[in-house]
């Protein structure tokens, strides 16, 4: 389990859940959910080459104060990758709040 996904039960998701952020395309998650989880998708992949659509997607669902916020908390999730790309990712998951 990853850190992320620990910190996300702690705040309340559950399995079910975890699960669905892996097709939330096609999910049941909410519609500010799945904007949320573009915003994530073209954020860690491409940035510069977000398309109209997710912008489109993001204005609509989310407040700029929470596409702020998302942002912000991307980033710090993703200074991980330089230790999992490394396999030196912790064995064992500690939870924190942010």
């Amino acid at each position: 389990m990853s850190a992320r996904s620990a910190v996300a039960q702690q705040q309340g998701a559950d399995e079910d859940m975890l699960a669905a952020v892996d097709h939330y395309q096609d999910s049941d998650l909410s519609p500010a959910q799945r904007a949320a989880l573009s915003l994530a998708d073209a954020y860690l992949t491409y940035p510069a080459e977000m398309s109209e659509s997710v912008k489109q997607e993001v204005a609509a669902q989310l407040t700029p104060v929470q596409v702020v916020e998302l942002v912000l908390k991307l980033m710090g999730f993703s200074t991980d990758k330089v230790m999992v790309a490394l396999g030196l990712d912790l064995d064992e998951v500690r939870t924190f709040t942010m």
